[in-house]
């Protein structure tokens, strides 16, 4: 059942989108990203995002997100 990682720290979300550390936290910060914080770094889980950043793109691109399986590796 290896299928990676549940959690991930920002460093490791940024390198798997592409999206930069500095966005990464700024969505941290946002009340529906999946993240939380555990003492002075955040954790990202990795399903749930994958899910927000699909959600996310759909709305602003107005494309239809739902074909794709995996945004995230």
């Amino acid at each position: 059942m290896s299928r990676g990682k549940l959690v991930v720290t920002v460093k490791e979300f940024a390198a798997m989108t592409g999206i930069g550390q500095n966005r990464v936290r700024e969505f941290c910060y946002l009340p529906d990203f999946p993240a939380s914080k555990e003492g002075n770094r955040f954790i990202i889980h990795v399903e749930a995002a994958n899910e927000w950043l699909r959600r996310r793109t759909s709305a602003k691109t107005g494309v239809d997100t739902a074909g794709l399986k995996h945004i995230l590796p």
